[in-house]
């Protein structure tokens, strides 16, 4: 049975770490190279939830340390999207690189080092694809998403976190075929020895919280619940239980520590949310990638504050496939979409910027 621990986070990070490891049954690390992965996908504050909280990571480098580990990286490879010139701001501006220098941890930029090249695993996956060496080389790897949700996944935690593992150039083309199998296919080769979910923001109305398992299908359910979303219905969690990588039913896990009933929380799903706040768009992002979305929806949110708004039904298109309809009105956002140019206005790029997003809507309102 697999062993999944929810720590309530006190004034002491340390100690609701520990606490939580010592309810899975402990975790030897001695004399081992730990790679601690955070989620680092922005060079920005850990209090927008978008990022893994550096005083949570800190707090696990110095536990690796106090039990004898010999080296500790902290490593990522940030989003597709950032230009390569704010790569290492997602670590300095963090509060990462700061991090490290008081453990004494190594920080690393996963695409300044080599990568270990994979040809044909699958049929959901690129044919050619790259994976950090700082993996395989190693010798465990802990897994430190955040507990956030996601336009295209549902959420995004433990599971999808190793994404973050792959080449840069490489992570869009994990979005062509199935994003939620190549997800799984990511997850045969990448065993993280623990998971540990930050829900420092997430789960803030109850002081914060975290979720920690060696079980990351497991780590990814409970968690899923905690943001009151029902495991089950998150495909990367069913397809991981069904692939043998972990057990997602509540029920048939050993959950010590504090309680789901203590912490959870109802979180908004993103779909739902973009229904009600933008009700005259119909977005459509099959096989979309985040390089797209993250600029729409920043590009939205800043016509939101300044309170510009559609006045008339517009769908929006977004990725590489889409069922449109005769006579309604189209956006086409990305290069993906060039291929609809005969419909409607198509902002090109790879991704474009939220900038070149606006104007192109506010042409619309006009």
């Amino acid at each position: 049975m697999s062993i999944v621990a929810i720590s309530h986070l006190g004034s002491k990070l340390y100690d609701s770490l520990s606490r939580a490891i010592d309810n899975i049954g402990g975790f030897s690390v001695s004399g081992n190279t730990i790679l601690i992965k955070p989620n680092l996908v922005l060079p920005v504050s850990y209090q927008t939830g978008e990022i893994t909280n550096p005083y949570l990571v800190e707090a696990m480098a110095q536990w690796c340390f106090d039990r004898g580990a010999r080296k500790v990286i902290i490593g990522e490879g940030p989003g597709y999207y950032q230009p390569e010139s704010q790569f290492v701001d997602c670590f300095t501006k963090t509060g990462i690189k700061e991090v490290a220098e008081r453990t004494g941890a190594q920080w690393v930029l996963f695409d300044g080092h080599p990568f270990r090249t994979f040809h044909n695993v699958s049929d959901v996956t690129p044919d050619q694809f790259r994976i950090t060496r700082f993996v395989f080389d190693c010798d465990q790897l802990i897994n430190m998403p955040v507990m956030k949700t996601h336009y295209l996944t549902t959420v995004t935690l433990a599971m999808k976190n190793l994404k973050g593992c792959l080449k840069r150039e490489d992570k869009p083309r994990f979005h062509h075929i199935d994003l939620h199998r190549a997800i799984i296919e990511l997850n045969r080769l990448i065993r993280p020895a623990l998971n540990v979910v930050d829900g420092t923001v997430a789960l803030e109305a109850g002081g914060g919280a975290i979720v920690v398992s060696a079980d990351v299908v497991a780590a990814d359910a409970v968690a899923s619940s905690l943001m009151g979303i029902d495991p089950g219905g998150v495909r990367t969690v069913r397809l991981g239980a069904e692939a043998g990588l972990g057990e997602m039913e509540l029920t048939r896990l050993d959950i010590r520590g504090d309680t789901l009933e203590q912490l959870k929380v109802k979180m908004a799903l993103p779909r739902d949310e973009f229904k009600r706040r933008f009700p005259m768009l119909e977005l459509t992002a099959e096989k979309a990638c985040s390089g797209c979305l993250f600029p729409l929806f920043a590009a939205l949110s800043a016509m939101e504050a300044k309170g510009q708004h559609l006045k008339k039904a517009l769908g929006i298109v977004v990725g590489e496939e889409a069922h449109l309809k005769a006579g309604k009105s189209y956006l086409f956002i990305g290069d993906c979409t060039e291929k609809w140019l005969d419909k409607g206005a198509c902002v090109s790029g790879c991704p474009p910027s939220s900038e070149e997003i606006i104007r192109a809507l506010r042409k619309e309102i006009s």
